[in-house]
């Protein structure tokens, strides 16, 4: 009985004296955070708290770009009726990109249609602190997307902004958008 009491206790003093056992996650987001910077990233807390699916991140997508394409044809027409032709003529060309970046979206999505459904980001809530030389950040519940593939798209202290770069996640979106350097 004794030696199973020792070797028990062997195990546990073992077992804290163990590494932390890598985690992607908490890695991805402090490279992310650091981006490239000789510091420190230590993650007190991350919980994972929604996810969204290509499908609906390309609904998110086009009600952006139907919102934009109905303000740029308002400014149009209002400055075709005061009579002022450049400014008509550049929210001309804008509402002709919002269409070519539209049909690029349905493009985009017929070429994924198999995967509508799959996972195209994950968000978290997370808490942790990053130091860099003589200076520190502290992250108290900041926001994450991050990618089934481990790709950070976002990181934002205000939860409203979190979505705002989630067409990251979209396979081609950027470099369909930078078809127009001025984009």
């Amino acid at each position: 009985m004794k030696n199973i009491v020792k070797l028990l206790a062997l195990c546990f003093l073992a077992a804290g004296c163990a590494k932390e056992a890598p985690d992607p996650v908490r890695d991805a987001l402090g490279a992310y955070i650091l981006a490239g910077r000789e510091g420190t990233f230590r993650l007190e807390r991350i919980e994972k708290i929604d996810s969204t699916s290509f499908r609906t991140e390309f609904e998110r997508r086009q009600n952006v770009f139907d919102l934009k394409l109905r303000e740029e044809t308002r400014l149009y027409d209002d400055y075709v009726r005061q009579g002022k032709p450049r400014n008509a003529a550049r929210h001309s060309d804008a509402i002709l990109r919002t269409w070519e970046v539209m049909a690029g979206l349905d493009s985009l999505r017929a070429c994924l249609e198999a995967r509508l459904d799959e996972i195209a980001y994950y968000d978290y809530v997370f808490s942790g602190r990053v130091d860099i030389g003589n200076t520190y950040s502290v992250f108290q519940e900041a926001y994450a997307s991050m990618t089934p593939a481990l790709e950070v798209i976002t990181v934002s202290t205000d939860r409203k902004d979190l979505h705002k770069a989630g067409g990251r996640a979209i396979p081609g979106y950027l470099q369909m958008l930078r078809e127009d350097p001025e984009e």
